[in-house]
């Protein structure tokens, strides 16, 4: 099975890009989905909505959540939302963001890879998964018979792949959407173009930088599957190389399950850090973290790691060993109900606004670069949740892959 090969996409049509897409699930507080799912029938939130998203009478009923998530994508079938395309192919997807006061842009190519290694087909993972939040995701995927939001890919670029892909945007997009966060276009690449495009990918190795519980859904989907076998082999993904990938950090708040004051978190927080005062606590440097505790910002440095593994050399690693798990009892980051994380892009500012609310402890992360993960990944070790946030992420909405009208094409 090639590394990478098209399919039959249906892309969102111009005129219901602002309506219907969005972004990532977890950009989202669930106040902010429900008002967006209550308010706008076409949202894609009505699609991805989870458990969360429920009233607390249904938290528990599997069926209707899934059920209603497959109504909302025939809704939005119905309402001819998507330009479908019937020949197999590949997409050019590149995406412009502001970022610290220039344009940030990545550009990607949008096909189906496999969901099961082989000799000759490598995607290496650096994270670990949650099972039951991937049993949720692979339960929807077989439900729904659809998915959007791809798992983001990376590969070590070369200057030929690189020379194609170039090659593909000269031609005219199928799609240009543009809003104050994010600019979109899409080419659309089949026939021969797209062969020799899938033969350059060939050789790569494959990196998971961001959905790894989609991957993991994928696989369990496949092997629970007694119909559609076929279909369920592969799975969505945009391939990105290593040099335009941007990784910011996922910072952590912690509450104390002990109620201790302000005075003696800190003390026990000092016993194992460096700890000064600062008006000004986003981490610097690698081993820096920012900490907000108390209504008072603070840098702190992390006791270096005598560890081997690469894993264990890294800041979350190291916060979690000698912090989160020793003075706040945070033993599994994945599961404990007193942790919660926010994403780099929504700032620090945040961080410290939810620590005001609810009195919990903010840890402010600097950020991994792409090498991390792939070195990871390579040495076959796995990261801590909630290790990195790569930006900018697809929209969610904008492709679809409908595995029963692949199908039915095919």
């Amino acid at each position: 099975m090639p590394r990478l090969k098209g399919f039959p996409g249906l892309i969102i049509k111009p005129e219901w890009v602002e309506k219907v897409t969005t972004g990532s699930y977890d950009s989202y507080t669930p106040e902010q989905r429900q008002v967006i799912i209550s308010e706008n029938t076409f949202s894609f939130l009505n699609v991805t909505r989870s458990f969360e998203d429920l009233p607390a009478e249904k938290h528990n009923d599997v069926e209707e959540l899934l059920n209603d998530c497959k109504k909302a994508m025939d809704h939005l079938y119905k309402a001819d939302v998507y330009q479908a395309f019937d020949e197999p192919s590949l997409f050019i997807y590149r995406i412009d963001i502001p970022y610290k006061g220039n344009i940030h842009s990545q550009t990607g190519i949008v096909g189906l890879v496999p969901v099961v290694d082989s000799e000759s087909v490598q995607i290496l993972k650096h994270e670990k998964v949650r099972p039951e939040r991937s049993d949720l995701m692979s339960r929807h995927l077989v439900t729904v018979g659809a998915s959007s939001s791809p798992i983001s890919l990376t590969y070590k670029n070369d200057e030929q792949l690189d020379k194609a892909i170039n090659n593909c945007t000269l031609n005219k997009p199928i799609l240009i959407t543009e809003d104050s966060e994010m600019k979109q276009t899409i080419w659309r690449v089949d026939g021969k173009t797209a062969k020799e495009l899938s033969e350059l990918v060939n050789d790569k190795t494959l990196y998971i930088t961001d959905g790894h519980h989609r991957m993991a859904a994928a696989e369990e989907a496949l092997k629970k599957s007694t119909s559609h076998y076929e279909y369920l082999e592969s799975t969505l993904a945009v391939l990105f190389p290593d040099d335009e990938m941007l990784v910011l950090p996922f910072h952590r708040r912690v509450g104390d399950i002990e109620g201790r004051s302000s005075n003696e978190l800190l003390k026990a927080i000092s016993s194992v850090c460096e700890i000064e005062k600062s008006d000004d606590f986003s981490p610097e440097r690698v081993g820096e973290v920012g900490l907000y505790l108390g209504g008072q910002s603070y840098r702190m440095i992390l006791p270096k790691s005598n560890e081997k593994n690469l894993v264990d050399q890294l800041d979350v690693a190291r916060l979690q060993k000698h912090i989160l798990s020793p003075i706040f009892g945070v033993v599994n980051p994945g599961t404990h109900k007193l942790i919660d994380y926010v994403p780099g892009p929504l700032g620090v500012n945040v961080v410290k606004d939810r620590c005001d609310k609810d009195s919990w402890v903010g840890f402010i992360m600097h950020p991994l670069n792409v090498k991390n993960l792939m070195d990871v990944a390579e040495a076959g070790e796995l990261m801590p949740p909630k290790s990195s946030y790569l930006m900018p992420k697809p929209r969610s909405g904008v492709f679809v892959r409908n595995m029963n009208r692949e199908k039915n094409i095919q």
